[in-house]
C-alpha cells in the first residue's frame, strides 16, 4: 500500500471565485484531460508511485459519462512545458457551453511563493516529470530558482483554468479532481507518500514572509468572472495531510480517489446528482478505505447538476462525523443552534429539500461544542457510511441568556408626544413577550423609546442606539419591532460566547494601512490593541501562533446596529480572489501578516466587535446561516453578508448560557471604535 500527498491545494483556484446562477443549458461537448505521473526519472529524487494504474479507472468512469474527447498525458510528457501544452490545446479545442473534466495522479509539493497571495507563503504544485528534489529543502534563492521551474506552481495551473473558464461562458462547466496529496506529513505504516516532502524554499523565505517587513509583493489582478463556467474542485486529502493509496479490486495499489471514481461514476444518475452529492458518495468509499483521510470539496458550482445542469436550491444541511450505535456525532455545534435539546432529522445524501420526505432518523443534540455535536438517534438510520447522510435541523436551540427590556412610559418620558401611551405600551409589551427569551421589566439590557420619528433600542449600559424603527411599524406592524428585538438576541449571544482553550494561544492585531495601500507593519510591536477608526479608513490583519499546534481561524463583525457580516474566510466575492476555510491555517510559532486582504470602514458608528473563532480543525462560520433579506447591500465596504443566526421559526431556550465542555476550540472579541471622518 502506497501513499500520496495533496500536491496542490484544491483550494488554489479561490482566486477565481464568482458565483454564476445559470439555467440549464443545451449541453456541449465533453472534454477530459487526465495527467498521470508515475516514473519518474531516477535522479528526479521523487520516487515512483502508481498513478498510471488510475488512469484506466478513470477513463472508463469519464467515458461512462458521456466522454469522448478524452486525452491522457502520462511521464515524460508531462514535463511543466508538456502540461502546459495539454492545457493550451483543451482551451483551443473548447468551446462555449462545454463540459471539461480534468484529472491529476502525481506527487506535489509545496513551494515558496513569489506571489504575494499565499497567506503562509507557500504556494502548492503539481510535482512535474521534469521536477528534482534537492538533497536539502532550503536551497540559496539561485538554486530555489533553478528548482522551481520543474514544478507547475498553482497560480500558473489557475490562470490556465481561468482562460479556460472564460472561453467555456456561464453555461460550461468545469470540475477538477486531485488524486494527489501536498505536504503529508510522511508515510504512515509500510506506505509511500505522492509527496509528503518539507516545502522547498530559499534560505530568505523565514525573514520574507514571517518577519512581515516586506511590503513589497505582487498584488494579484481582480478579475470580473461574472461571465466565467462555475467550477469545482475535488481533492483527495486535505491541504496538509497525506492521501494514502488503496487497494483495488484486484489488490493492486490505487489512488484513493481514482478508486472512488470508478465505482461512484458506475451508476450514476447526473440529472439528479449534484456536485456536493456527488463528493458525499467519493467520500463514503474514501472513508471505508481510509478512515484518516479527509477529502476536500471546493468551488463555486458545488450545488450545481453535473456536468453542465443548472443551480439548485439547496437547503442548508450539516455534514455527519460519525455514527457508532445510535450517537452520532455532527460537524456543527452551538453557533449552528446546536445545543443540547436541539432536534435534527436524518436524510439520505442528496436530499435537496426534506419536506415531504421521511427522515431514515430522528435525533437530539446531547453534548455541544462550538464547532461540533453529538446526538442520540431515535433508530439506526441505517447508513453503510457516515458521508451518506446529511442531517438537515428541525429545532434549533440558542441558549442565549434572558433579555431584560424596558418600554419608556408617558408617565416618565416628557410630553405624551414624545412617548407611548399606555394602550401602545401596552401592545408592545404583548408583542415583546411572544419571544420565549423576553422579560419586560427593570434593570433593563435594553430599552425602547419613543423619538420624534422612530422608535430606538437603546443599549442601557451604554445609552448607545442599537437600532431603530418607524413609529408606524412598533404599534401597528410589531413584527418588525419583534425582529429587531431579536437581532439584539443573536447579537448577545455571539458576543457572549467566549470560550477558552488552553491549547489554542491565537493573538490577533488590525494594521491600519498607510497613505500608499501598505500596512503600518510598525503597529505589530505596540502592545496598546484598543483601536479606532474613522468613516473610509482601512486596514488588515495580523495573526499570530503561539501555540505548539497548527490553528485555523474565522473572523466575524459584529456591527453596532446588530447587523453581522462574514470576514474571514469570504468564498463568494463579487470580484477578486477569495480566501477559503483551508487558507486560515496559521503554523505553530508562527505570523502571518494578510497583507492582501484589506478592510473598509463605513457606518454606522459606534462600538464594532470582531468575533474570532479557532480551532485546531478547519473551521467554516461563512456556511452557517442564512442572510436577512432587508439586510442585503448593507456589508461594509468588501465585507460579504454574512447571514443571520436567528431564523423567523428560531426558538430561545431561555436561562444562562452553559459552558463548553471539552471544548472543540475558543473564541474571542477584539472592539474598536468607529467614528465619523
Amino acid at each position: 500500500m502506497k501513499t500520496k500527498s495533496l500536491a496542490l491545494s484544491t483550494f488554489f483556484l479561490l482566486a477565481l471565485l464568482q458565483l454564476s446562477f445559470g439555467q440549464d443549458n443545451k449541453q456541449g461537448t465533453k472534454h477530459a484531460l487526465i495527467f498521470a505521473i508515475g516514473d519518474y526519472t531516477p535522479n528526479s529524487g521523487w520516487p515512483h508511485i502508481s498513478s498510471i494504474r488510475d488512469v484506466s479507472y478513470v477513463k472508463t468512469a469519464f467515458a461512462n459519462q458521456g466522454f469522448k474527447d478524452i486525452k491522457i498525458v502520462e511521464d515524460k510528457d508531462a514535463t511543466t512545458a508538456g502540461i502546459a501544452t495539454a492545457l493550451n490545446e483543451l482551451i483551443t479545442n473548447s468551446k462555449p457551453g462545454d463540459i471539461v473534466a480534468i484529472h491529476f495522479s502525481t506527487h506535489g509539493e509545496q513551494v515558496e511563493d513569489d506571489s504575494g497571495s499565499k497567506p503562509d507563503g507557500l504556494e502548492e504544485s503539481i510535482v512535474a516529470y521534469d521536477a528534482k528534489l534537492p538533497a536539502k529543502m532550503v536551497v540559496s534563492r539561485a538554486e530555489f530558482l533553478k528548482y522551481r521551474t520543474g514544478y507547475f506552481l498553482d497560480n500558473r495551473f489557475g490562470s490556465y483554468i481561468d482562460t479556460l473558464r472564460t472561453k467555456l461562458g456561464k453555461d460550461g462547466d468545469v470540475v477538477i479532481f486531485m488524486d494527489l496529496c501536498y505536504a503529508g506529513t510522511g508515510t504512515r505504516g509500510v506506505s509511500h507518500v505522492r509527496g509528503g516532502k518539507p516545502a522547498l524554499v530559499s534560505t530568505d523565505f523565514e525573514s520574507k514572509n514571517y518577519k512581515l517587513t516586506d511590503e513589497n509583493k505582487p498584488q494579484l489582478p481582480l478579475v470580473d468572472q461574472t461571465n466565467m463556467a462555475p467550477y469545482v474542485v475535488i481533492g483527495a486529502a486535505r491541504a496538509t495531510e497525506p492521501d494514502t493509496e488503496t487497494l483495488d479490486d484486484n489488490n493492486a495499489d490505487i489512488g484513493p480517489l481514482s478508486y472512488a471514481i470508478s465505482k461512484v461514476f458506475n451508476n450514476l444518475d447526473t440529472s439528479v446528482t449534484t456536485y456536493h452529492s456527488l463528493f458525499a458518495k467519493i467520500q463514503a468509499i474514501m472513508n471505508q478505505r481510509i478512515p484518516y483521510q479527509h477529502p476536500v470539496l471546493s468551488g463555486n458550482g458545488i450545488d450545481r447538476k453535473l456536468f453542465g445542469g443548472s443551480f439548485v436550491v439547496q437547503k442548508p444541511f450539516i455534514e455527519i462525523d460519525t455514527i457508532n450505535g445510535l450517537a452520532m456525532g455532527l460537524k456543527a455545534g452551538k453557533f449552528a443552534g446546536l445545543d443540547v435539546g436541539a432536534k435534527v432529522a436524518v436524510y439520505p445524501e442528496g436530499t435537496i429539500d426534506p419536506k415531504g420526505k421521511s427522515p431514515l432518523a430522528m435525533a437530539t443534540i446531547t453534548k455541544a461544542g462550538i464547532y461540533t455535536s453529538t446526538a442520540q438517534l431515535d433508530k439506526d438510520p441505517k447508513l453503510a457510511q457516515a458521508a451518506l447522510g446529511w442531517v438537515f435541523v428541525t429545532d434549533q436551540v440558542f441558549k442565549a441568556k434572558a433579555l431584560k427590556v424596558a418600554i419608556i412610559s408617558a408617565q416618565s418620558r416628557g410630553p405624551v408626544s414624545t412617548a407611548y401611551s399606555q394602550n401602545e405600551m401596552l401592545t408592545i409589551k404583548t408583542s415583546l413577550e411572544r419571544l420565549p427569551a423576553v422579560k419586560i421589566g427593570n434593570n433593563p439590557d435594553i430599552q425602547i423609546e419613543k423619538k420624534p420619528t422612530s422608535d430606538y433600542i437603546i443599549i442601557s449600559a451604554t445609552g448607545t442606539l442599537f437600532d431603530s424603527v418607524p413609529h408606524k411599524n412598533s404599534v401597528t406592524d410589531t413584527a418588525r419591532l419583534r425582529r429587531k428585538v431579536q437581532s439584539y438576541i443573536q447579537y448577545g449571544f455571539l458576543r457572549d460566547l467566549n470560550v477558552d482553550d488552553p491549547d489554542i494561544k491565537l493573538e490577533m492585531k488590525l494594521i491600519p494601512l498607510k497613505a500608499d495601500g501598505k500596512p503600518d507593519s510598525s503597529k505589530i510591536a505596540l502592545k496598546d490593541t484598543s483601536y479606532a477608526f474613522k468613516d473610509g479608513d482601512k486596514f488588515t490583519f495580523w495573526v499570530k501562533n503561539n501555540g505548539d499546534e497548527d490553528v485555523y481561524f474565522n473572523v466575524i463583525d459584529m456591527q453596532p446596529n446588530g447587523i453581522v457580516n462574514a470576514i474571514l474566510p469570504i468564498k463568494h466575492p463579487r470580484k477578486g480572489s477569495g480566501i477559503a476555510p483551508e487558507q486560515l491555517r496559521i503554523p505553530a510559532r508562527k505570523s502571518v501578516l494578510f497583507n492582501r486582504f484589506k478592510v473598509t470602514i463605513h457606518p454606522p458608528y459606534g462600538k464594532e466587535i470582531f468575533k474570532v473563532f479557532a480551532s485546531t480543525d478547519v473551521i467554516d462560520m461563512e456556511d452557517l446561516a442564512s442572510s436577512e433579506g432587508e439586510r442585503n447591500g448593507t456589508s461594509r465596504g468588501n465585507l460579504h453578508p454574512f447571514v443571520q443566526l436567528f431564523k423567523k421559526t428560531y426558538t430561545a431556550r431561555g436561562g444562562e448560557p452553559e459552558s463548553v465542555s471539552d471544548s472543540d476550540g475558543c473564541s474571542f472579541n477584539l472592539y474598536f471604535d468607529i467614528t465619523p471622518k
